[in-house]
C-alpha cells in the first residue's frame, strides 16, 4: 500500500462551507471508495480557499485511482503526488 495525495480543482458549484453539500461530496467519494473492496482508503481531503481539494488516500496502487475517479464521477484531471515522508511532530529531535 503506498499513501498518496490527490489533487483536483473543486467542482464549480460545490461550496464545502455548505454541510448537505460536504455531506453529500462525502457520500460520494466514499462509496466511491467503498467499491474498491479495500484496495483504497480514504484518509481526509482537504479544500483550501484557492478552489482545491487534496485528498490523501492510501493505495493498493496508482492503478486503483483511476477507478476511484471513474466510480466518484470526477471529470477534471486530478495530479497524484505520492507521499514519501511524514512530517509531524513526533519527529521532531529533541531540543
Amino acid at each position: 500500500m503506498i499513501k498518496v495525495l490527490m489533487e483536483r480543482d473543486m467542482p464549480q458549484n460545490f461550496d464545502p462551507s455548505d454541510a448537505a453539500q460536504a455531506s453529500r461530496h462525502a457520500r460520494i467519494a466514499l462509496d466511491a471508495v467503498t467499491a474498491t473492496a479495500g484496495k483504497m482508503h480514504w484518509l481526509c481531503t482537504y479544500a483550501t480557499d484557492d478552489r482545491k481539494l487534496f485528498g490523501l488516500v492510501v493505495v493498493e496502487n496508482e492503478d486503483v485511482i483511476a477507478e476511484y475517479v471513474k466510480r466518484a464521477g470526477i471529470d477534471s484531471g486530478i495530479k497524484i503526488h505520492r507521499v514519501t515522508c511524514v512530517l509531524d511532530p513526533a519527529l521532531a529531535a529533541p531540543k
